[in-house]
């Protein structure tokens, strides 16, 4: 099974109705993806698109307050990535410098950042900064290892997206 996907989770700003989102997620987007929403929190997998960062990023200004998203390059590494309400990302940090010609921005200045714009302690940032080029980018186990970022930033993927999202384009 091959790990090549696009994730995001979106924090929408006030006033923004999640289902116009997904709207415009899906005039930017190629492919298939599904989506599970969350009142004004969207989560996004798109599998076969791990650019799925840049469509993100371009909907940020009008849409999003923050977001995190991860394109998975399989066996060629993966990138994990948290976005400004400009869509400028924050905190980047990859396993394979190639993996989507992203720079690594992993500094303690970044994720010191990421965390106020998440409103959790740096400290569990640091801890998977430490720890998780040491792992690998875990070809072919989705989620693996971006989503610690997630749960380290206090948006950890839903156990139950599989049964409770809603598959679109």
């Amino acid at each position: 099974m091959s790990s090549f996907s696009g994730w995001a989770v979106v924090d929408l700003k006030d006033g923004r109705d999640a289902v116009d989102f997904v709207e415009a997620l899906g005039e930017v987007i190629e492919g298939a993806y599904s989506v599970l929403v969350e009142r004004r929190r969207v989560f996004v997998y798109a599998g076969y698109a791990p650019l799925l960062y840049s469509e993100v990023a371009t909907l940020m200004p009008e849409w999003g307050s923050r977001a995190i998203t991860a394109g998975d390059f399989d066996e060629q590494g993966v990138v994990n990535q948290v976005l400004g309400a400009d869509g400028t990302a924050v905190h980047t940090a990859s396993i394979n410098e190639g993996a989507g010609a992203l720079p690594r921005n992993d500094t303690p200045q970044a994720r010191r950042a990421a965390a106020r714009l998440f409103g959790v302690d740096a400290a569990a940032l640091d801890e998977v900064s430490a720890t998780w080029a040491a792992r690998g980018a875990m070809p072919s186990v989705l989620g693996e290892p971006y989503l610690r970022w997630w749960t380290a930033l206090g948006v950890p993927w839903p156990d139950d997206f599989g049964r409770r999202a809603v598959a679109r384009g």
